[in-house]
C-alpha cells in the first residue's frame, strides 16, 4: 500500500466527523487515512470515534480491496494505462448516466434494485419504525452504514434485510456490541440504583454521569 497516492474520501466521512469533538475527530480521520494508506486496520482508542470509524468500515474495506487487487481497467474492461487510456471513457461515462436514468424509472414503477437514498427508510422515523427493537446506537450505526455504502453505486431491493444481514453477521463476529440502555431503569431520575451488572452496560459517558448522579462522585 506504500505507493498509494490518493483514495475516495465521501461526503458521509466529512459528516460523520463533524457529530465528533476535536479530540475524537482527529482519532477518527486519522483512522481512516492510515487505514487506506498502509492498509492496516487501526480502530480509534476514543469509544466515540471507534463506533463511527467502524460504522463506515463497509465502505473502507471496499477502497482498500479495490487497491489491492490491482485494478487497472474501468468497469467496462476498456484499460486505464497506456495509449489506449480513456479511449472509451466518454462513451462509458454516457452509458452509466443512461442505466442511472432507466434505474430510477423501474424504482418508481417496480420493486427492483434501487440507492437507499431513492428508498423510503431513508426517511429516519420510517427506518426506526420497522426495526423497533434496536436502541439508537444501532439505528445510527446501520443507517449510517447503508448511506455510506449506497452513496458508492450500490444498490439494494430489500434495504431493511440488508441493514439486519449486516448487524446478525457483526454480532455474529464479533465486531461490533451495542449496549441495550433502553431496557435500564430510569436511574438519572436519582430515586433507582443498578445492579453491578446493569453498571456494566453502561458506556463511559454513562457511568461518569451515573457516579455523579447517584454516587455523588
Amino acid at each position: 500500500m506504500e505507493n498509494r497516492k490518493a483514495f475516495n474520501f465521501y461526503r458521509s466521512y466529512y459528516e460523520t466527523g463533524l457529530l465528533l469533538d476535536n479530540e475524537d475527530r482527529i482519532e477518527y480521520y486519522d483512522a481512516i487515512l492510515h487505514y487506506q494508506f498502509t492498509g492496516e486496520k487501526k480502530e480509534p482508542k476514543r469509544e466515540k470515534a471507534r463506533l463511527l470509524f467502524r460504522g463506515q468500515i463497509h465502505s473502507l474495506d471496499k477502497q482498500v480491496i479495490g487497491y489491492s487487487k490491482g485494478i487497472e481497467t474501468y468497469p467496462n474492461g476498456n484499460p486505464t494505462k497506456g495509449s489506449n487510456k480513456g479511449k472509451y471513457k466518454g462513451a462509458y461515462k454516457q452509458e452509466k448516466e443512461q442505466e442511472k436514468e432507466k434505474d430510477k424509472v423501474q424504482v418508481k414503477v417496480g420493486k427492483s434494485k434501487h440507492l437507499f437514498t431513492d428508498s423510503i427508510y431513508i426517511d429516519k422515523h420510517k427506518f426506526k419504525e420497522v426495526l423497533k427493537d434496536w436502541n439508537t446506537d444501532k439505528l445510527k450505526y446501520y443507517y449510517e452504514s447503508l448511506l455510506t455504502w449506497s452513496n458508492e453505486g450500490n444498490k439494494k431491493i430489500d434495504w431493511i434485510a440488508t441493514a439486519k444481514q449486516w448487524a446478525s453477521r457483526d454480532e455474529r463476529e464479533g465486531r461490533v456490541k451495542f449496549t441495550d440502555t433502553q431496557k435500564l431503569p430510569d436511574w438519572r431520575s436519582g430515586k433507582v440504583t443498578l445492579t453491578h451488572q446493569q453498571y456494566l452496560t453502561l458506556t463511559e459517558p454513562q457511568k461518569r454521569d451515573y457516579n455523579q448522579i447517584i454516587m455523588g462522585i
